[in-house]
């Protein structure tokens, strides 16, 4: 099963010049990312696919619980915001599944549904930009990285391990001790990744880090105890929920790509060299 995170969206967007269809709105993200999409699903051959739908931030449980969680980040350009809907439209004429719940994020969807799809007996990949969802890998589960448009970094396990110095099932713990800037999770101060990943190394969990944080030289020590809610906060706000309300199961999201209403679209918006690409996505 290939599952995609809509938050790509944003790197397509970026990525490619403006672009309009001939109602005059802009459609460049929109293009990159089906053009990404059909691109993987010849590579992959994938027999369910689904694409995961981002919450608004200001609706996100974890700007609830936390409000200045990915507040340091702009607000969605105005070409880019209508695109999103548009997606939805050109995918519902290809017959792909959009998942999307309100108050959860992409991560937290892909999370679930690979969490169901490894149940039922299925191999996942995972396609995003977002270092979060290295959370999810496992040995049925690997990870597609988008680095740039054209160009994806496949992480398993072992991969992620060599790298990082942690497990995958780490992750979290790692960004309750150094925090993550990207989503304005804050860490404990004065903590960078190295000494994490050295205390996680040998404590394996943040509970576990704290618990023996009387175990620690001078001002680690005390940045260990001083921090101790915060790095808890940073944690749950950093881990994917795997058991998200989602209205469909990996089962009913068999690929089943739609040739007519799919050119139908691709004329409309004038996608027409995507053409070639669906073919090739179908044979």
């Amino acid at each position: 099963m290939l599952l995609v995170d809509g938050g790509l969206m944003f790197r397509t967007f970026f990525a490619l010049p403006p672009m309009t269809d001939p109602k005059g709105r802009p459609v460049n993200a929109v293009y990159g990312f089906v053009s990404m999409l059909l691109r993987l699903l010849a590579t992959l051959r994938p027999s369910h696919v689904a694409v995961a739908a981002d919450s608004p931030v200001a609706e996100n449980r974890r700007a609830v619980l936390y409000p200045p969680y990915k507040a340091n980040r702009p607000e969605c350009p105005p070409d880019l915001a209508p695109q999103f809907a548009l997606l939805r439209e050109v995918l519902a004429a290809l017959n792909i599944t959009v998942v999307g719940v309100r108050g959860y994020e992409a991560d937290d969807l892909m999370g679930t549904m690979a969490r169901m799809a490894e149940a039922e007996g299925m191999e996942v990949i995972l396609l995003t930009g977002d270092r979060d969802a290295f959370q999810l890998l496992s040995g049925r589960t690997a990870v597609q990285y988008v680095k740039r448009l054209n160009q994806t970094i496949t992480y398993d396990v072992a991969r992620f391990v060599t790298e990082w110095g942690i497990l995958p099932s780490q992750l979290a713990d790692l960004k309750g001790l150094a925090g993550d800037a990207s989503d304005n999770i804050p860490g404990i101060r004065g903590i960078g990744p190295k000494t994490a990943v050295r205390l996680l190394q040998q404590y394996v969990t943040l509970e576990a880090v704290l618990a023996h944080a009387h175990a620690q030289p001078g001002k680690l020590r005390q940045r260990l105890e001083e921090g101790r809610e915060i790095a808890l906060l940073s944690k749950r706000l950093a881990t994917i929920d795997r058991h998200v309300p989602v209205s469909c199961t990996p089962g009913a999201c068999a690929l089943d790509l739609d040739l007519d209403t799919g050119a139908a679209v691709f004329e409309e918006l004038h996608f027409r060299s995507l053409l070639p690409s669906l073919r090739r996505a179908m044979a």
